[in-house]
C-alpha cells in the first residue's frame, strides 16, 4: 500500500470509530472537511472512497440524514468531475443504495439523483439500464412491485424477463382477480416505449410461470385475430382462460408483425375487456400512435411525463385496482373455436 493509500485508510478507520462511538455529528463534519481537502489536492479517488465509506458507515448506524448527505456529496463529485458511468462509478453508487432502507424519503431521493447523474453522463437519457435493473431487482425482491415496475421498463432485456416473472408473482398477491392484468401492464408499457422485444420477453417469462390449467388450447393466429398477414407464416398461439393474457399476447404479435389493420381489429374486439383501467386504455392509445401511426402525433417521448414525474417527485405509471371487480370473461372475445 502506498503512503497515500495508508493515510486514507487511517482516516477512514478513525472516522469509522467515531461513528461507531456515536459521535455522528462530529464524524459527519469531518467527512466533509477531509473530503474538501482531498478535492483541493486533486485526490479525487480518495475523496470518493471517503464519501462512499462514510455514507455506508452512517447507514450501518441508522443515520439516514447524514448518510444521504454524504451520498449526495459523492454524486456532486461525480458531476463536478464529469465522471461517466462505468463499472467503478456504477458499483459505488449502487453499493450505497443497497444499504438504504427502502420506502424512505432519503432512499427515494438518492435513487432519483443517481439516475439523474447516470442520464447526464451516460449513454441513455432515461438513466443507465444496468442501474435501473439493479434498483428494480431489489424492489422486486422486497415486493415493492410498483417501484420495481418503473425501473424494469428502462432496464436491459434481463429486466424484461424479471418483469415477466414479477408480473406472475404480483398476480398472486390478491391485488386483482385476473392474473392477466399484471402482464398486460408490462406489455402495454413496453410497446408504448417501442420496446417490442422487451414486451415479448416479459410475456414469455410470465407464460412460463403460469400453471398448465391456465391454458385452454392452441390455435392459429389468423383464427384468433380473423386475418392473415400477407405471406408471413401464421404463428400458433396459446389461448388462455384469461382474456387479459390473450390480449397481451396478441398485442405483442401485432407489434412483431407490424400489422396496424389487425391491431385495430384487436383493439376494438378487446376494448370492453381492458377499458376498466384508464392507464391501460392510455397505453393502448399510445401504442396505436407510436407503433402503428393510428393516433394523433406527439413530438414528445411517450413516457416523458413519467420520467419528469420520477425525477421531480413521485413516479407515475398508474395503479393496479385493488378493489374486487366484476369477473372478466375468461375466453377470447368472438372466437369460434369449433
Amino acid at each position: 500500500m502506498s503512503a497515500g493509500g495508508a493515510g486514507v485508510a487511517r482516516v477512514l478507520e478513525k472516522l469509522a470509530t467515531s461513528v461507531k462511538d456515536g459521535n455522528y455529528y462530529e464524524a459527519h463534519q469531518m467527512y466533509h472537511s477531509v473530503c474538501q481537502r482531498y478535492l483541493k489536492q486533486r485526490k479525487i479517488a480518495s475523496a470518493l472512497q471517503l464519501l462512499h465509506q462514510g455514507a455506508k458507515n452512517m447507514l450501518e448506524h441508522d443515520q439516514l440524514g447524514s448518510a444521504a448527505d454524504l451520498a449526495s456529496r459523492m454524486l456532486d463529485v461525480y458531476d463536478g468531475e464529469k465522471l461517466g458511468v462505468d463499472d467503478a462509478t456504477r458499483s459505488r453508487a449502487l453499493d450505497i443504495f443497497y444499504d438504504f432502507p427502502l420506502r424512505t424519503e432519503q432512499c427515494d431521493q438518492y435513487v432519483r439523483n443517481s439516475l439523474k447523474w447516470s442520464a447526464k453522463f451516460g449513454e441513455y437519457p432515461t438513466g443507465d439500464p444496468l442501474m435501473h435493473h439493479a434498483i428494480g431487482s431489489r424492489y422486486y425482491k422486497e415486493k415493492q412491485y410498483y417501484d420495481a415496475e418503473f425501473h424494469f421498463l428502462y432496464g436491459p432485456s434481463s429486466s424484461a424477463a424479471a418483469y415477466g416473472h414479477m408480473a406472475h408473482d404480483w398476480s398472486t398477491e390478491d391485488y386483482f382477480p385476473d392474473a392477466g392484468y399484471f402482464i398486460l401492464r408490462a406489455v402495454v408499457q413496453y410497446l408504448a416505449l417501442r420496446k417490442i422485444h422487451h414486451a415479448a420477453t416479459a410475456f414469455e417469462a410470465f407464460a412460463k410461470d403460469l400453471p398448465a390449467d391456465a391454458k385452454a388450447q392452441t390455435v392459429p393466429f389468423d383464427k384468433v385475430a380473423e386475418f392473415t398477414v400477407g405471406k408471413t407464416p401464421t404463428p400458433e398461439v396459446v389461448v388462455y382462460k384469461s382474456s387479459l393474457v390473450n390480449f397481451a399476447q396478441l398485442l405483442v404479435l401485432c407489434a412483431q408483425m407490424d400489422a396496424p389493420a389487425q391491431f385495430t381489429v384487436l383493439r376494438n374486439e378487446y376494448r370492453s375487456v381492458y377499458s376498466f383501467d384508464g392507464f391501460v386504455v392510455e397505453m393502448v392509445e399510445k401504442i396505436a400512435d407510436v407503433l402503428f401511426g393510428l393516433g394523433p402525433k406527439r413530438a414528445a417521448n411517450p413516457f416523458e411525463d413519467i420520467m419528469k414525474s420520477f425525477f421531480g417527485g413521485a413516479p407515475g405509471g398508474g395503479a393496479a385496482p385493488r378493489a374486487a371487480r366484476p369477473s372478466i370473461q375468461s375466453s377470447i372475445q368472438n372466437l369460434d373455436m369449433d
